[in-house]
């Protein structure tokens, strides 16, 4: 609401230009703002929720980079596996005697 006299209390709605007197204690807020990060939140707990999915990227990700997560999870296990099989052959030869 703006308020256009205030000594009478005239007021004009900004959404329905409409005049009319104002009521004591009545303010209307305006949401617009609210609303909109709310939006900006909601598309970021969809990129947040869209993660979950190997084959897709991220929205500040670089083009074509669709899959990268997959296949940089699949290189990370794989260091591992190979990190920790060595690591077991190596404890295997030292419990035989071959230190």
């Amino acid at each position: 609401m703006l308020v256009i006299n205030e000594k009478y209390g005239v007021v004009i709605d900004s959404d329905t230009l409409i005049v009319g007197m104002s009521k004591p204690g009545f303010y209307k807020v305006n949401l617009a703002p609210i609303e909109e990060q709310i939006q900006v939140l909601e598309a970021s707990v969809d990129d947040l929720l869209n993660i979950l999915d190997p084959t897709t990227s991220f929205k500040a990700a670089q083009p074509r980079r669709e899959g990268v997560i997959s296949k940089a999870g699949f290189m990370t296990f794989f260091m591992l596996g190979v990190t920790f099989g060595v690591l077991a052959v190596a404890l295997l030869f030292l419990a035989l005697g071959g230190a």
